[in-house]
């Protein structure tokens, strides 16, 4: 990755790569740009004043801010737009979310990331490959439209790890299973818990799209919208899938420690009247019947075998066994 703020840089009429930071100042008499910066970098506020020194202060502080919730602000003829997405960095979890800042007048695009955010690089990637000239609503929705749709397979594996929780439950219940099941569902309501927000901010970019972006940006955000809808309500269907099996787990711990409790209640019930006959006849005073007999102890014996065989008898006769 690079060690410099500015990540990527695009003029948008030309569909070329543009400078470094340091020769590029937007205005209204320069060429469209697209600035992506990476704001980790210490420099990266520095950098941005350079670049568009007309910028707010507040505007930067967003851009740069450690802790971000999806949203949209207008501010005159200047348009603010946080998003967040899935975190695809193979080392990371994709519900730690990343976020993704963009900043435009209508004219020039700025972008800014904290940590790698792939929408950004895959879109890019697309401009170079077409060589065609694009506007800064195109910059902006295409941003949105990619951090959106890069959410379509981390959602799909979660729903498939449902699936397969599901179909192994049938099979069998374990503790491995129970952790497996709490670690998935905490993974759904944590995605869920930022697709609510994320929803909110792309209506509210659509909402200002028809003045600002136009009717085929407008069309895009109405998609994409829908996807998250769709991916909210898989979410959902996941979580109470996941709660159903949640209450069968409990369902059948309780059951297996119903039985068990049932059979240790069976053999308590057996051993208590032999518990009682040994427990009397072990008592050390005179006149102890059998006591000078050799043969006692062999009819004791029998006498509780055949006590508790008759036990068993009739508790299976009353469907107790």
């Amino acid at each position: 990755m690079s060690k410099k703020p500015l990540l990527s840089s695009f003029y948008l009429e030309a569909a070329t790569a543009a400078p470094g930071e340091e020769d590029i100042a937007l205005s209204d008499t320069n060429p469209p740009v697209w600035l992506h910066f990476d704001v980790s970098k210490p420099e990266a506020r520095t950098a941005m004043q350079k670049a568009a020194p007309y910028i707010d202060e507040s505007t930067i502080d967003a851009l740069c801010a450690e802790d971000t919730r999806p949203r949209v602000e207008e501010f005159g003829k200047e348009y603010l737009v946080i998003l967040r997405g899935a975190n695809l960095d193979p080392a990371a979890s994709p519900e730690d979310m990343v976020s993704l800042r963009i900043w435009s007048d209508g004219k020039h695009v700025i972008s800014a990331q904290r940590r790698r955010v792939f929408a950004a690089q895959k879109l890019v990637e697309r401009l170079k490959a077409s060589g065609k000239p694009a506007k800064a609503s195109e910059i902006i929705v295409g941003l949105t439209i990619n951090i959106i749709e890069n959410m379509g397979p981390t959602i799909t594996d979660i729903l498939d790890e449902v699936d397969a929780l599901e179909e192994n439950m049938i099979d069998t219940v374990d503790i491995e299973m129970r952790h497996a099941l709490i670690d998935l569902r905490q993974r759904v309501l944590s995605f869920r818990r930022y697709l609510f927000p994320l929803r909110q901010a792309v209506g509210e970019l659509r909402e200002l799209a028809t003045e600002w972006l136009g009717e085929k940006a407008t069309r895009r955000l109405r998609e994409g919208n829908d996807h998250l809808t769709r991916f909210i309500e898989d979410m959902d269907a996941a979580r109470e899938r996941l709660q159903f099996m949640q209450e069968q787990l409990i369902a059948e711990s309780s059951d297996k420690l119903n039985r068990n409790m049932y059979t240790l209640s069976i053999v308590a019930a057996i051993f208590l009247p032999l518990g009682f006959l040994t427990g009397l006849l072990g008592i050390n005073v005179g006149g102890m019947p059998g006591a000078d007999d050799a043969w006692a102890f062999w009819w004791v014996a029998g006498g509780c075998s055949a006590i508790a065989l008759g036990l068993l008898v009739y508790f299976r006769r009353n469907g107790w066994l």
